[in-house]
């Protein structure tokens, strides 16, 4: 994640090295790149780096990141038709957030919203699981509600992804603008936001199998939009 961000000019205030791994071919080159882009290096013990990084292995190096102030969702749409949305209902684990901040930015999602009444912050852990999607994707606490209400006034066709409702989501056209909106963990879309979503589709399981990851259920949605927008058929 530090690797990736100094190749792509990410606006990193400091890069902070742990001492035992000062040496290793890997760290060598992340201080090497640090160095070629002017950031400040700081070197501390282990125990520290970890203390620092909320973290139980945070691989002997970690980079402070100047965040950049997030758009708000009307900015988004009055700057974007074609615009691709992801709302999240309810998440109870900052590394299913994490992990879909890191699929959201892999296939170019606009904005992530999600509810205050979950996970909807940028911590230690969803950052070092989105590898680097937390300082790409915006994320956004909202209320869904409130959030598909604008996509409403904007004219934002709203999908949700709902176990035995609508069309498989493989079969169903999801070019173009869009919105989808997942549940939580333990429960699907509640009957209130059922009714505020303009289509439903859903991901064919075994009959035996209640229900899958929040953050595979969104990868699999998300990747078949892209796959949809670069040429595949339906």
């Amino acid at each position: 994640m530090v690797h990736d961000a100094l190749l792509s000019k990410q606006n990193i205030a400091s890069l902070i090295l742990s001492t035992a791994s000062i040496g290793e071919p890997r760290i060598q080159e992340i201080e090497n790149l640090a160095r070629k882009n002017g950031v400040p290096i700081q070197k501390v013990s282990s125990e520290e780096l970890e203390k620092m990084c909320d973290s139980r292995n945070p691989q002997g190096v970690a980079a402070l990141m100047n965040i950049p102030e997030m758009p708000t969702l009307e900015q988004i749409l009055q700057n974007k038709r074609n615009v691709f949305l992801l709302l999240v209902n309810h998440i109870d684990y900052e590394q299913n957030l994490g992990a879909i901040l890191r699929t959201a930015w892999s296939v170019g999602v606009d904005a992530v919203i999600a509810s205050p009444n979950g996970v909807h912050e940028i911590t230690p852990v969803v950052a070092k699981v989105s590898m680097g999607g937390a300082a790409y994707v915006p994320l956004l606490g909202m209320s869904m509600f409130q959030a598909i209400k604008l996509l409403h006034k904007y004219a934002i066709p709203v999908v949700g992804v709902e176990v035995d409702m609508g069309k498989s989501f493989n079969k169903t056209k999801l070019t173009g603008p869009i919105a989808f909106v997942m549940g939580g963990e333990d429960a699907g879309l509640s009957e209130p936001l059922k009714k505020e979503c303009d289509l439903f589709v859903n991901i064919p399981m075994e009959k035996s199998v209640a229900s899958l990851n929040v953050s595979v259920a969104t990868a699999l949605v998300l990747y078949e939009k892209l796959r949809q927008e670069t040429g595949g058929e339906i």
